[in-house]
């Protein structure tokens, strides 16, 4: 997408954990319905290939959306940031370092297990560090037809990379740990039922972070075929999604 110069203001968009940005289509198509320049960076290692994905991490994640946003700091007067899942994690990892106009995080994670109280939307997620070195790509059940005419996806299938994923548990963990440092006005989307990222991530967040502002909107998915985490993409969803993102950083537009 070119440079706008029309409006003085741009959202940040980042999408999930070997995904795509597909899946942040149906929101910058509002938000640049509303107005706003948004940029939908591929982060490093998705979209290519899964020995390549293989080969980055948390860091460079973070340094590829950190780079986009100096870049429309430069160039916007404010700057809004939102991400689905590991990209609402990078959210809040630049909140933590700046100052965005507001952030919103869709189904981010700040954890992803629990043992105290017990939350596992995988039991083998707490060995993961360890199964890495002992079969680096792990095989995953193929994609189900029916979700994906619910809930469109474009990623990594059938396999986890779990290199990858060891980064982003180490990555979170670190979030988790600054969250006081945010400031900015925040909006927090999570379903209810949400099997992928526990709904108690967007009650955490809310509950640690210093924005005088600060929102939490808890969607309720009746069907029960998804994961009900894909929010961007799900057909009960993605609408209700876009508009409260785009009224969230309307009230906060100069």
């Amino acid at each position: 997408m070119q440079h706008s110069p029309s409006t003085s203001a741009a959202v940040l968009l980042l999408h999930g954990f070997g995904g795509h940005p597909f899946e942040m289509r149906s929101l910058q198509k509002a938000l640049e319905a509303a107005g706003y320049y948004v940029e939908v960076p591929l982060l490093p290692g998705h979209g290519v290939t899964v020995d390549e994905f293989q080969r980055t991490d948390f860091v460079d994640w973070y340094g590829s959306a950190r780079d986009a946003f100096l870049r429309l700091s430069a160039a916007y007067e404010q700057v809004f940031v939102a991400g689905l899942s590991l990209g609402g994690a990078l959210s809040l990892a630049l909140g933590e370092e700046f100052d965005p106009a507001g952030i919103a995080t869709l189904a981010a994670p700040v954890f992803l297990y629990s043992f105290f109280p017990p939350l596992f939307s995988d039991w083998r997620l707490p060995f993961v560090p360890l199964l890495q070195h002992v079969r680096p790509i792990w095989p995953m059940p193929g994609p189900n037809s029916a979700s994906r005419e619910i809930a469109p996806w474009r990623g990594y299938e059938c396999v986890m990379a779990l290199k990858p994923l060891t980064s982003l548990l180490r990555g979170i963990k670190i979030i988790r740990e600054d969250l006081r440092a945010i400031k900015s006005p925040l909006l927090s989307i999570h379903a209810k039922g949400d099997r992928t990222v526990p709904v108690q991530n967007a009650w955490e967040i809310q509950r640690a972070v210093s924005s005088q502002v600060r929102r939490l909107e808890l969607l309720s998915i009746q069907e029960n075929i998804t994961s009900h985490h894909l929010l961007t993409t799900h057909r009960d969803t993605r609408e209700r999604v876009a508009l409260r993102v785009v009224h969230f950083f309307d009230e906060l537009r100069q």
